[in-house]
């Protein structure tokens, strides 16, 4: 009876909740074993932690991290830094995304991209991620960074992306699935959109939205500048870090949406979150557009 019972519980036709549970738990240990193995990597290796002890900023800081907010020119200021060490940033980049820690060396810098536990370590010169400011700890001593965009401008130039995909000689192509919230047109996606992707720049900074306390966050932000003064912005960050920045230009759509007035005014509705987000930082003289915000 025992064996019986056995053999249904793991027979093909056992009920989905308990294939469901089985593959929860296979997936548990699988994510556990790279996990372990991940950080032993990631302690274990001296080269990667002997380097990045050598690095000090103007400002005593370590190392620079970017809370890269999509659709901002995040990709842009990745590209200036992964230029750095006098390669093709592109070259990096491809290197980045084939390592399964997601970082590499070029010239003397180590450039690292989303690994939390790389990210969290804090053995790099450069890294960013897309993940929030609650989700991602970063060590003592960081040089933060991050970049913010008029909300109407940023949420059009997504739909956009969404809508022409990326070059495909570029790394990290969006997903097929992401695309589909677009596939209808602009008055489909925003009824699909999720609000942490519609309001990205407040969710960086606050899971629950709280525009206080993304302000605060953001205000505690070692350099903050605009898209729309992307090189005036890039030109102060490399005079206040000592570094040879330079424009590199990434992600740009062929195609512009063209919103009617309606779309217009709805979007800027669904978006009044994040326009009081920059209202409190230009009043807080934090960062507004037309200044980067360098303080």
């Amino acid at each position: 009876m025992g064996v019986e019972a056995g053999f249904r519980s793991t027979h093909p036709d056992a009920p989905p909740q308990r294939k469901n549970a089985r593959d929860r738990a296979r997936r548990r240990l699988r994510r556990g074993a790279r996990d372990l193995r991940d950080i032993w990597e990631i302690r274990s290796d001296p080269s990667y932690r002997r380097i990045a002890r050598t690095y000090e900023l103007p400002d005593g800081s370590q190392r620079i991290y970017c809370y890269h907010i999509r659709k901002t020119a995040g990709t842009s200021l990745y590209l200036s830094f992964m230029a750095v060490g006098g390669e093709d940033p592109m070259d990096v980049w491809r290197r980045i995304t084939s390592s399964r820690l997601q970082r590499t060396m070029s010239g003397e810098y180590i450039i690292a991209s989303n690994n939390r536990k790389v990210l969290t370590e804090g053995a790099y010169f450069y890294g960013r991620s897309h993940r929030s400011f609650t989700r991602q700890s970063l060590p003592p001593r960081t040089f933060t960074v991050t970049i913010l965009r008029d909300p109407i401008e940023r949420v059009r130039s997504y739909f956009d992306y969404l809508m022409a995909g990326d070059d495909p000689s570029l790394p990290g192509q969006v997903a097929s699935r992401e695309r589909l919230i677009a596939q209808d047109g602009f008055d489909a996606f925003l009824d699909r959109v999720p609000v942490p992707r519609l309001l990205a720049q407040l969710a960086m900074f606050s899971d629950g939205l709280d525009v206080s306390e993304a302000a605060d966050r953001i205000a505690g932000c070692s350099s903050v500048f605009f898209t729309e003064d992307f090189a005036d912005g890039l030109v102060d960050l490399g005079r206040r870090l000592d570094l040879p920045l330079e424009v590199h230009h990434a992600r740009v759509a062929g195609n512009r949406l063209s919103l009617n007035d309606g779309q217009r005014e709805r979007l800027r509705l669904r978006l009044e979150p994040e326009f009081e987000l920059l209202r409190r930082l230009d009043q807080g003289g934090i960062a507004r557009i037309g200044s980067t915000g360098s303080g």
